[in-house]
């Protein structure tokens, strides 16, 4: 069985939403395919970096969509929605995202930078904790340290 499918470019606008919010996507696509055939449609938010793009994948969403046998190009659409899971539950962390939508198994694949602005992530007891490791370290080294300066203080005292 081959399946051919085409996705409409994205044109969205950026747009804020909180964690804990769920977010619908909906999308259009033609495709062609001879038998009746269930699809998996996803989609969820990535980031760039220098080592290329990452999808957050605690936050992706999925649903089927049933595709009627075409065998000259239909039109297909489908909505999938996804919830922007809390950084400190494993999931995604404040500042802007793209969004990616593709169908499973398949090269439909959609992608626009920059549309999921991400706000309402809080730092709790574990960020501070982590903020924090280096001044301990740092202090903790002096600790050790320091004892074994003044024993090296004392020794040239008695000479």
């Amino acid at each position: 069985m081959t399946l051919d499918i085409v996705f409409t470019p994205m044109a969205l606008e950026p747009t804020m939403f909180n964690v804990g919010e769920k977010v619908r996507v909906t999308v259009s696509f033609k495709y062609v395919v001879g038998v009746n055939t269930a699809v998996k449609l996803l989609a969820g938010p990535y980031y760039t970096n220098i080592l290329g793009k990452h999808l957050v994948n605690s936050c992706v969403g999925e649903a089927e969509v049933q595709l009627l046998a075409a065998s000259t190009p239909a039109d297909g659409s489908g909505e999938v929605d996804f919830i922007l899971i809390a950084k400190s539950l494993g999931g995604i962390d404040n500042g802007t995202y793209g969004l990616r939508v593709w169908i499973e198994d398949t090269n439909a694949v959609a992608e626009q930078d920059n549309v999921i602005i991400v706000s309402g992530n809080t730092s709790g007891g574990g960020d501070m904790f982590s903020s924090m490791l280096p001044m301990l370290m740092m202090v903790m080294m002096l600790g050790m340290i320091m004892p074994m300066t003044q024993q090296m203080n004392e020794g040239t005292e008695e000479v």
